[in-house]
C-alpha cells in the first residue's frame, strides 16, 4: 500500500530550518515524493514529529489511508470508548456511549452509521477526509485527540444566518423521522449548522413563529419550547451528522451521560471552529473531533 503524502495544503518554508510549515518536509522531499521509495517515505514520516516540534507547529497529518481512518472510526465507535464532537465552539453535539450502553455500528461503503440510546451518528469517510493531530510526539489512541478534517474542495454546507426551514429531514438516521421538518437555527458558519427536528404541533408552530430571526432574536422565542420538549437536535458538518434525543438540561443543570448537545451563545461569539490551539490549515474544514476516554 502506497504511503500517503503528509501535505496539508499549506506550502510555505521556514527560513531557518528549510522545512515546510505545513508538512515539515524539505523542498527536495516534497519535489521527489512521487519517485521516492516506500522505505524512504516511511523514514520521512518518522522524522516529522521532531521537525514539527522544532518548528513550533501543532497541527500535523497522520500517515493514515482512507481505509485506516475508516477503520479507526469504526473501532472507536464499536468499542464505545471516547467521545466524538461535531460543531463549532458554543454549538456542538457530542456522541458517546452512556454507562452500560452499547453502540451499534453499520458500515456501507464510505458511510458509517452508529446508534446508541439517546443519539446517533453518520460519517462519510472518503478520499477527501484526513486525520490530523495536535499532540506532540507519537500518537496513542488511548490518549490522543484526533481531528477528522475534510478538504474544502469537496464542498461545504449551505450557510443560514437566520432560523430557516430546511424542509423534511430526508437525512434522518431513523427513516420514520424523515417526514419531520428540520430547522436550521442560523449560526451563519461555514463549518457547521445546528438544527432542530420537530413534528407537526406546538414545537413546529414555535419554530415557524421565529422564521427569519437571527439566533439572538429567536432563542427567547423558541427556548422555552426547546427546554420543555427536548426535540431532536442535529448538528451537521461536511463529514456528516450527529443526532441527539436526550433531554436538554435546565439552566444550571448537568448534561446527561451519553449523547448530548451544548448551545452557548457567549461561546459562539468567539467565532472559533475548534478549541484554542486547534487551528486547521485553510485547505480543510473540520468534520469531527475525537476525544479519548478520560
Amino acid at each position: 500500500m502506497t504511503i500517503t503524502s503528509p501535505c496539508v495544503g499549506l506550502c510555505k518554508y521556514d527560513e531557518t530550518t528549510g522545512y515546510c510549515l505545513g508538512c515539515a518536509r524539505t523542498e527536495d522531499e516534497i519535489a521527489g515524493w512521487g519517485m521516492t521509495s516506500e522505505a524512504r517515505r516511511a523514514a520521512v514520516w518518522e522524522a516529522l514529529p521532531a521537525r514539527f516540534e522544532t518548528l513550533g507547529v501543532a497541527c500535523r497529518r497522520l500517515p493514515w489511508t482512507t481505509e485506516d481512518i475508516r477503520g479507526f472510526v469504526v473501532e472507536r465507535l464499536r468499542s464505545g470508548t471516547g467521545t466524538w464532537v461535531a460543531g463549532v465552539v458554543g454549538a456542538v453535539a457530542e456522541f458517546s456511549a452512556g454507562p452500560d450502553a452499547r453502540v451499534e455500528v453499520d458500515v456501507q461503503g464510505d458511510t458509517i452509521v452508529a446508534r446508541t440510546p439517546g443519539g446517533g451518528v453518520r460519517f462519510v469517510i472518503d478520499d477527501h477526509v484526513r486525520a490530523l493531530t495536535f499532540e506532540p510526539g507519537d500518537v496513542r489512541l488511548d490518549r490522543s485527540r484526533i481531528v477528522l478534517a475534510v478538504k474544502r474542495e469537496r464542498g461545504r454546507l449551505d450557510i443560514a444566518d437566520a432560523l430557516t426551514d430546511l424542509g423534511q429531514d430526508m437525512g434522518a438516521l431513523d427513516p420514520t423521522a424523515r417526514a419531520a421538518h428540520l430547522f436550521d437555527l442560523g449560526l451563519g458558519r461555514k463549518e457547521a449548522r445546528f438544527c432542530v427536528r420537530v413534528r407537526p404541533g406546538p414545537s413546529e408552530a414555535a419554530m415557524r413563529s421565529a422564521l427569519g430571526s437571527a439566533l439572538h432574536e429567536s432563542l427567547p422565542k423558541i427556548g422555552p419550547m426547546l427546554l420543555a420538549e427536548s426535540p431532536v437536535r442535529v448538528v451537521e458538518t461536511v463529514l456528516g451528522r450527529i443526532e441527539v434525543s436526550t433531554p436538554i438540561p435546565p439552566p444550571g443543570g448537568t448534561s446527561p451521560a451519553g449523547p448530548h448537545t451544548h448551545l452557548l451563545p457567549d461561546h459562539l461569539a468567539t467565532g472559533r471552529a475548534l478549541p484554542a490551539g486547534f487551528d486547521l490549515p485553510r485547505a480543510y474544514l473540520p468534520g469531527a473531533m475525537f476525544y479519548p476516554a478520560g
